[in-house]
Formats: structure tokens, sequence, C-alpha cells
């Protein structure tokens, strides 16, 4: 009775699935596992040298659990490694089905391997994408010549096939909505996941698990803090021009028993910087004091190991949305049909189902109607919280000053999660006087996306005065992802890491 309800064929391709999902289950978590460790080493030793640790200590200690690994590896997981997953099964049906194994086929298979494995190795051995790249594709050939045995060519065969090029089809469609219309994201945050208790977890699932994945690929560039070794340096004058300097760059000094991000070395008038024991590159003292910028930047890029993986990982989120909707447009459509109809009217009318759900994503467009004061007030104090979004969204996108409507203030207090986002979003416009008691109402708001917008707010404003507040929030906050904010307004209203105790 299952088979006559579910295709044989779909029930291997999520066998597949399942499997290609769980070795890189496996993988990203080990690896994010060890970088936490080595990320919360780093944390306690800035701590230590009485530095601004950023997570503070509180939220340095989930570093160290598992479940911090496991849920970060999510992230991962659910992108480039199903992302991968869904290519082998794809490369193993063409080289089976269509080439019948056929041997040069095969070859030119393991050419774009190899050539993927050297590709993303090309500025520096990136092990998680690597162990991705060998082992998920290596699992999905052998599972997938049992699953589908090459003598067997029956009605799953066919079955896989459709649901490959409805899938492409479908990734295609998505990906090029998307980026026509970014704002979708926007809308899917706002209008979706914000305005029910489950949207509410999935969204704050994501915001406290994706920084321990996201750090784990970032370039130097891209982290908050990072540290060298100046203590080899010998002239003492120099070492503290380079102090300042390094500061400046968000570069921490510490002591030379902790192994930090940079190593700098003087010799034959020449700064020599070392990256994990590794030479990097030279420059001369003059040039380098001249222009420290252009040398750091250079440094950074050089040591940047995992850009391909990021680049990887973005589109591979693109595919991610794309099976989500594919999943609910079309497969959970079909075999609800199924129950109660025939095969092939479920398959047709599934298919019906999901172009129509394509028609709409492309259909539907912004408002892009320019509106006057008094509309927009009017959407303000308009019951429908719909249009009070589109209203303070529209306050942002063209700048408006949100404090000439009245309305802004009861809705910091009463308005849902998304209005209260965008009132702090707007506050960073201009500063009109009303804006501090404003953003530090909201700076106590209980959603941490609201926070996060005033801490933003704040340092695009540019009080100094602010700094004792920020960084108060800094130390108290338990929240990863509200510290990273409030730290990036630190840097924005100009204040620099000191011995603070």
């Amino acid at each position: 009775m299952i088979d006559q309800r579910i295709p044989v064929g779909t029930l291997r391709l999520v066998i597949l699935l399942l499997i290609g999902f769980i070795v890189a289950q496996f993988l990203s978590t080990v690896h994010i596992f060890f970088s936490n460790a080595d990320f919360h080493n780093t944390l306690k030793a800035i701590h230590d040298a009485g530095y601004l640790a950023v997570p503070n200590m509180q939220v340095a200690q989930s570093l160290t659990n598992f479940s911090s690994a496991f849920n970060g590896g999510l992230f991962f997981s659910l992108t480039s490694g199903l992302s991968l997953t869904i290519l082998a099964v794809f490369f193993a049906w063409i080289w089976r089905a269509p080439f019948n194994k056929s041997r040069s086929v095969l070859i030119v298979l393991i050419l774009i391997w190899a050539a993927s494995i050297l590709m993303v190795n090309q500025n520096g051995f990136s092990s998680l994408v690597t162990a991705y790249l060998i082992l998920i594709p290596s699992a999905i050939f052998r599972v997938f010549g049992r699953l589908f045995p090459i003598h067997k060519r029956d009605s799953s065969w066919y079955t896989l096939f459709y649901h490959i090029a409805l899938f492409i089809l479908f990734s295609i469609s998505i990906g090029y909505t998307l980026q026509i219309k970014a704002e979708k994201f926007l809308d899917i945050r706002d209008f979706l996941l914000l305005r029910n208790p489950t949207g509410n977890k999935m969204n704050a699932f994501y915001y406290d698990n994706s920084l321990y994945s996201a750090n784990y690929f970032k370039s130097l560039s891209q982290q908050l803090i990072k540290t060298c070794d100046l203590n080899s340096i010998q002239d003492n004058h120099l070492r503290q021009k380079l102090n300042h300097i390094f500061k400046r760059f968000d570069y921490i000094p510490l002591p030379h028993s902790i192994q930090a991000d940079l190593t700098l070395i003087i010799k034959h008038n020449k700064i020599n910087f070392f990256h994990q024991n590794k030479f990097v590159l030279a420059v001369t003292i003059n040039d380098f004091l001249n222009s420290p910028k252009q040398w750091i930047k250079q440094f950074e890029s050089i040591t940047d190991r995992h850009v391909i993986f990021r680049m990887i990982t973005m589109v591979s989120l693109l595919f991610t949305c794309a099976i989500l909707l594919y999943s609910i447009a079309f497969l959970l459509p079909l075999w609800l049909i199924r129950l109660f109809t025939a095969p092939l009217t479920a398959t047709i009318l599934a298919s019906l189902i999901c172009i129509l759900i394509l028609f709409v994503l492309f259909a539907g467009s912004v408002d892009n109607k320019n509106h006057s004061p008094e509309e927009i007030a009017a959407m303000l104090a308009s019951e429908d919280s719909t249009a009070r979004i589109q209203a303070l969204r529209y306050i942002v996108d063209h700048k408006m000053d949100v404090t000439l409507f009245p309305e802004y203030e009861y809705l910091i207090r009463n308005g849902s999660i998304p209005e209260r986002y965008w009132i702090a979003k707007s506050l960073s416009i201009r500063d009109t006087g009303k804006n501090q008691e404003a953003l530090l109402t909201l700076l106590h708001d209980k959603h941490f996306n609201v926070v996060c917008m005033a801490l933003y707010s704040m340092g695009k404003l540019g009080k100094k005065g602010d700094i004792p507040i920020i960084l108060d929030t800094i130390k108290t906050s338990r929240n990863w992802y509200v510290q990273w904010y409030a730290y990036k307004a630190l840097r924005n209203l100009g204040w620099q890491q000191e011995i603070l105790n």
C-alpha cells in the first residue's frame, strides 16, 4: 500500500539525501567543535589580558558545549552539504543512466572532482570543505548503485529523473526571483517568521547558532577581534607604535604563550608576517608605517582559506530555500493528493500547484509607489499590521524622519516585532533630539533583533556619550548576536580596545 501512495524512487531519493546529510552533519559538527574550542581559548586569553572579549565570557562558555557544535553544524549540513549531496546524486544518475557506466564519462567526473578539491584549497588547506568533497560523493556513489541497480530499470529511475529535472527548474526560478527581489527575504522574516511562535523559534534558533558556524569560515578581515604577537620585537618604541596601529584594526596583543592570528618578527629592517607559524609576507618597516592598512589587508587576503567555501555556502543557501519551497509546493501536495487520486492525476495536479506558486513568486512585486507624508501617517495609524510595516520600511528606504509621525511612540511599546525593528532602524537616519529616549527604550526590548537595530542606530548617530551604555550591553548581554552589533557600534563611535581591568 505504501508503494502505491509514495513512489519507490522518491523514497530511495530521500534515503540518498539523508545519507548525504548525515555525513555532512558529522563532519561539520566535528570541525566546529574543535574550532569553538580554539576560539574559546582565544577569548579567555583576551579576557585574561584585560581586554574586551566578544562574545563575553558568559556566552563563551557555550563554545565548549557539544550542542553548540551540532546546532552550528546544521548551517553547513543544510546548505553546502545538502547541495553537494544533490549534485552527487545528479552525477551518479548521469553516469549510470544515460551513459551506462561509461569509463570515459567516469574519468571526466573524476577530473571535475579533483579540480574542485584543488580549487577550494588554492589559498591553503580547508579541511571541512575538502572532507565534504571527498566523503559525501564517495558515500552517494556507493549507495546509489544499490538503490538504483542499472540492470533493473523500473519506474523509480523515471521518478528520480522527474524529481531532479523539476527541482533544477524550481531552483533556477527561485534563485532568479530572489536575486531580482532580495526584499523577499525580509518579507519572509517580517510577514511569516516573526508573526507566530513557531516562526519566532526558527528565527531565534538561526541567530543563536549561526555565528558558531560563521566564525569557522570567516576571513580575518571579517572577524570582530583578532590577536597578534609582538613579543619578539626588541625595539620598545617600535613595538608601542605597532601596538597602537594594530589595535586600530582590532588586533589585540597577547603573550607569546598564545598562538596569535598574526605574529610579527623584525629581520633585516623588514617586518615579517606569520600566520599559524607559516610565513605570509614581508615589508620594510618604513613602507608598513606609511601605509599599514594596505599591508594588513594584504595579509588578511592571503590567509583567507575559505573564500570559495563561503561562496559555495551562500549559493547553497538559495538551494536550501528552493528545497524547502519545492517540498512545500510540490512534494507535500503530491503525497496528499495521492491519498485520494491515481498517481498520474496526483502528479498533474501537484505540478499545477507548483507552477502556480512559481507564478505568484514571479508576479509578486514590491510596492514602488511614492507615498505622501499624509498617506504614511494614515498607514501607521491603520489597524492593519502589514500596512504599518510597509510604511516603516518605506520610511527607512526613503530616509524620512520617523519622529515626524507621532504614531511611532505608541508602536515602540505596543507594535509587533517587525514594527519595533524598523522603528529602531529608522531612528539612525536623522538625529532630532527625540532619538535618544526612543533608542534607550528599544535597547531594553524583549526581542534581540530589535535590540540589535537599536545598537546599529546608536552607532550610526555618532554620539560618543553612548559608549558606556553600549559597553555595559556587551558585558551583561547573553546574546552573541547582540554583542556583535554592540561592538560594531562601538567601533563606529571611534572606540578602541584598551585594557579595561
